[in-house]
């Protein structure tokens, strides 16, 4: 696969992320489109610059746009699978759809220099879009989620992670992603009351170890097994999970990312989660954490920010 790609789509995982969601003025005049396009164009320039300050830092951006803001912007050659997020509403759950316009996925092992860096380019940002959040995630002990389990076991690893989160079969967008993202809002006082056992079995893993249960012996609602989706083939449909915990002293969760070359993988994954299983559960992690956002976005290829000034 070529290297038109964003860097930070496929990178190795970040010990400290911001997850900038940013929302268009209500109208954008035509001068206002052409300074906005050129601020887009600059990223990938400005990236480099600031990886070339800090070498050391591990600084990665990854800059998408949602179908929406693609349409506002009269954007053309729109990706054929760039669609709004698609909500889920049951009697056991709840998965809403929070659109914003763009999202500034800003990475590194160091959280000042993320920060710097998002103040820079909001301050750029700032004559055509608000904010609508910034959630800083960071790594949690080693590599946990606040439920005491290790996140992102699953993550495919080395090149199949272009294989599984870059787009590989359409010309134009080739290298690009679909992004998904949710922040989830624990209830860990609830959670702690459970057993280390019950917590396991909703997981279907164990938690100092980690290893996972052998499959005749996780229960249907298991989140290992609601959150494993197959093809008709049987060959298992993947995403690359950038994921990461979210905190104060108030409310704490988990900011889950998903990056994939088909979004079709996400939302069969969150279908499989919230819908009804054989044993008439949803996923069982369900019940101790709850959906507040939902996003979905499209991270362009190298290419595309090259020749937005013909846009």
């Amino acid at each position: 696969m070529s290297d038109n790609f964003q860097c930070g789509t496929v990178a190795d995982a970040s010990s400290n992320a911001l997850f900038v969601t940013l929302n268009s003025v209500a109208s954008l005049s035509a001068s206002n489109r052409t300074l906005l396009l050129s601020v887009i164009q600059s990223l990938p320039e400005q990236l480099a610059q600031l990886q070339a300050d800090y070498p050391q830092a591990q600084l990665q951006l990854t800059f998408a746009i949602s179908s929406g803001y693609w349409d506002f912007l009269a954007l053309a050659d729109k990706p054929a699978k760039l669609q709004k997020f698609k909500a889920i509403r049951n009697q056991v759950t709840n998965m809403p759809a929070t659109d914003s316009d763009m999202l500034l996925h800003i990475r590194s092992c160091r959280h000042d220099l993320n920060y710097h860096f998002a103040l820079q380019l909001f301050e750029q940002l700032k004559p055509f879009a608000v904010l609508d959040e910034m959630v800083h995630g960071f790594r949690y002990l080693d590599s946990r989620d606040f439920t005491g389990f290790v996140d992102g076991t699953e993550n495919p690893q080395g090149e199949a992670r272009k294989q599984v989160a870059l787009v590989a079969d359409d010309e134009l967008h080739n290298g690009a992603s679909y992004i998904h993202l949710q922040k989830y809002h624990h209830d860990l006082s609830t959670w702690q009351q459970l057993s280390e056992r019950n917590q396991e079995d909703s997981y279907g893993r164990s938690k100092i170890d980690n290893v996972e249960y052998p499959a005749a012996d996780k229960l249907a609602c298991a989140h290992t097994k609601r959150s494993a989706i197959k093809d008709t083939a049987g060959k298992s449909l993947e995403i690359l999970r950038h994921s990461l915990p979210f905190g104060d002293l108030q409310h704490s969760g988990l900011l889950f990312a998903s990056y994939c070359a088909n979004p079709d993988n996400f939302n069969l994954m969150l279908q499989s989660m919230c819908h009804q299983g054989e044993a008439g559960e949803c996923d069982k992690i369900l019940t101790v954490t709850s959906a507040i956002t939902g996003h979905a976005f499209f991270a362009a290829n190298l290419s595309w920010f090259k020749n937005l000034s013909e846009q």
